[in-house]
């Protein structure tokens, strides 16, 4: 309003002076942030008075309104660090508790896709990781109302990690199958898919989370010490599952394509990425591909390849 004032007065008082709106607001704001280049100046006493009251009036507004968006942009930060503020982008991962394994697959995912975007809840004060596309929310991720700040709907995926403080399994997995309850309940009261991944420390729970709806499951300890038994019985084993885990080896990594439309069965898709150079691993979550080779593929069906990116690419533009 002082800003208005200044620009649409000067110029019907001395319309020689400021033939324009423009030279009214260059000598206003000019006079208000107390720059005074002196090129543009009134000649009047209506227009000196004016010019007094701006210098009175205006120069304290201008502080105020400097100091005021100053103080936005700081509160905002502060919010944004101690995870009060909502997140309202969509296609983003939510990650479910922090600890050393939630650090260490945020990276992998970065290494994997730059440009993803993870909100982080946790019941910490501060955000534990400080990286431009990852957005913490502070709260208590059983809740209603810290799953809505998070943007649970507009989610790709959510991921729940098992508290790492609990030693005990029965609680360890108590408390992540209280969480995967909630982020389901939420799902079905909305009428909303949502697909959950959760880290369990004992198999024999998973039909536990199976009741709730849970689409995937990774076994956190029994995984490592089954891996570790293998590799004793068989080794090299290990090195497998890492060529699998980790693009830093060949540039190959695990990918999901839809079917194309002239694979009509298993055998086609599992012969046509062979000739591609991709490997066919899994169908859904059929491993055993030679032995159900006539079975029909259907469009909604899930093909696990590895592959290198640029081939992917190949691949996913056909589809």
């Amino acid at each position: 309003l002082i800003v208005s004032f200044g620009t649409i007065t000067i110029h019907i008082l001395e319309p020689e002076t400021f033939p324009t709106l423009f030279e009214g607001l260059w000598w206003t704001m000019t006079t208000l942030t107390t720059v005074g280049y002196g090129d543009y100046f009134p000649k009047t006493v209506v227009g000196k008075c004016l010019g007094m009251f701006l210098f009175i009036f205006g120069v304290g507004i201008i502080g105020l309104l400097v100091s005021k968006t100053v103080d936005s942009f700081s509160k905002y930060y502060r919010l944004k660090l101690e995870g009060k503020i909502v997140y309202k982008e969509q296609d983003h991962f939510i990650y479910i508790g922090w600890s050393k394994k939630t650090k260490d697959a945020i990276e992998e995912l970065f290494d994997s896709s730059p440009n993803a975007k993870i909100v982080l809840i946790e019941n910490l004060e501060i955000s534990p990781f400080d990286h431009p596309h990852v957005h913490f929310v502070q709260g208590d991720p059983s809740i209603e109302k810290t799953l809505m700040t998070a943007n649970i709907f507009g989610a790709k995926r959510v991921c729940i990690f098992a508290d790492s403080s609990i030693e005990d399994s029965v609680l360890k997995d108590g408390k992540t199958l209280l969480i995967a309850s909630a982020v389901e309940s939420l799902s079905k009261t909305h009428k909303k898919p949502i697909h959950t991944i959760v880290e369990i420390s004992k198999e024999s729970h998973i039909i536990n989370f199976k009741h709730v709806n849970v689409d995937d499951f990774v076994l956190s300890y029994e995984s490592v010490s089954r891996l570790i038994a293998k590799t004793t019985l068989h080794p090299g084993t290990s090195t497998i599952f890492r060529h699998f885990l980790n693009t830093k080896f060949d540039g190959s990594n695990i990918h999901v394509i839809e079917p194309l439309e002239e694979w009509q069965t298993y055998e086609d898709a599992y012969l046509r990425l062979f000739e591609k150079g991709a490997s066919l691993l899994a169908i859904n979550e059929q491993l055993n591909i030679p032995k159900l080779k006539k079975m029909a593929l259907n469009p909604t069906d899930r093909l696990y390849i590895y592959c290198e990116e640029n081939l992917l690419k190949q691949i996913a533009k056909k589809a």
